[in-house]
């Protein structure tokens, strides 16, 4: 007999999804599964074994909880969707297919869209995306999370996937390359080229400036840190890393932005320019931190990005912040991230010039 209590509570729990050995846990027969499978019928087949018990399109939360029901009770949603839902907005476009991360003991199997990935971890570490259309229903939730788990959906909650924590989920998705759109990996699968190659642009470029953007991305807005980062890369194979690597190395120097590490590029190619002070608060200041700066010339650089300077009050904010530059005597010099691109000698000169020239002054004031 059928345990309709139960089977309630599953659909509740797992957001109208079950699994086919859930479904004959609570009493149904393999004939009534396949009824309730049938042409017309009123349950369809997500993944093989996981079933919705409703028709219609999924959403994104149907199919994440599809991917962690068939890759088991302790399996993280990794890579791009991971970034996505952690919210960060420079990670590659969610795909298809749905990486999950499982314990190297499990015995699960790639199919449909869900991709596994092996890994020794601590089940216990792991962040929560909560659907929005639960984002009412939060207190609820979190009382949810100490009740016992279900002798059948385990410790599943109405809305809430687990993922692994940040810094995991930006370095398997830089590192596992076969799941990346072309753009962010290092080398073009055709041997006669591709559009990208054809308009120019290496894909080494390309895959530079994405893995900048991410990385700075994750620890500008405080997601996680540079030595979580450095940690999670230090447990990964070597293998397709040297671009987070060398990343790494700008995130550590202090750029949190994708424009300052091409700045940092190309002030490393300067035989006048010392290494600036890279986003540290001004030397007699308090609560200033300039993109780059040289106290010796009184000089500031700051990369003119739309993204932090163009929108809202943000512009105001950077007049002001400019204004109290001009006050302390420093020297400001704005680039705009596409003429480091597209001019970097001619930037890097007059980058060198207003240095030569705030020593110069520095010395005759001194």
């Amino acid at each position: 007999m059928v345990d309709h209590d139960q089977l309630a509570r599953i659909l509740w729990l797992q957001d109208g999804l079950i699994t086919r050995k859930q479904a004959l846990a609570v009493g149904m027969s393999a004939k009534a599964i396949r009824y309730a499978l049938r042409d017309g019928g009123p349950w369809q087949v997500v993944l093989r074994g996981v079933y919705a018990t409703f028709t219609g399109p999924l959403g994104d939360l149907h199919r994440l909880r599809a991917a962690t029901l068939h890759a088991g009770a302790d399996s993280r949603v990794t890579h791009a969707w991971a970034c996505w839902m952690a919210g960060l907005s420079y990670g590659p476009q969610r795909a298809d297919v749905i990486v999950l991360q499982i314990p190297r003991t499990s015995r699960a199997r790639p199919t449909g869209f869900v991709e596994l990935t092996h890994r020794s971890y601590d089940a216990t570490q792991y962040d929560e995306w909560v659907d929005p259309a639960m984002a009412r229903d939060v207190g609820r939730l979190i009382g949810m999370s100490y009740e016992p788990s279900d002798a059948l959906a385990g410790a599943a909650r109405p809305g809430v996937i687990r993922m692994v924590p940040v810094a995991r989920a930006v370095i398997d998705t830089l590192t596992k390359v076969r799941w990346l759109p072309v753009d962010w990996q290092m080398d073009c699968r055709h041997d006669e080229g591709c559009p990208q190659c054809w308009r120019g642009v290496t894909h080494r470029a390309s895959a530079v400036r994405n893995t900048r953007a991410l990385m700075c991305e994750a620890v500008q807005r405080n997601k996680c840190t540079v030595d979580e980062l450095a940690a999670e890369l230090s447990t990964t194979r070597r293998i397709d890393t040297a671009i987070v690597r060398s990343v790494l190395g700008d995130l550590a120097a202090g750029c949190r932005s994708a424009p300052e590490c091409e700045l940092r590029d190309l002030v490393a190619t300067s035989a006048i320019l010392p290494q600036p002070r890279w986003n540290r608060v001004l030397p007699g200041a308090r609560g200033i931190y300039p993109d780059a700066c040289w106290p010796e010339a009184r000089l500031v650089v700051e990369v003119d990005s739309r993204a932090f300077h163009g929108f809202g009050d943000a512009p105001a904010r950077t007049e002001r912040r400019r204004a109290r530059y001009a006050e302390l005597g420093w020297t400001v010099f704005p680039v705009a991230p596409s003429r480091i691109r597209r001019e970097p000698d001619r930037v890097l000169a007059e980058i060198e010039a207003a240095y030569l020239a705030g020593v110069a002054r520095n010395t005759r004031h001194a």
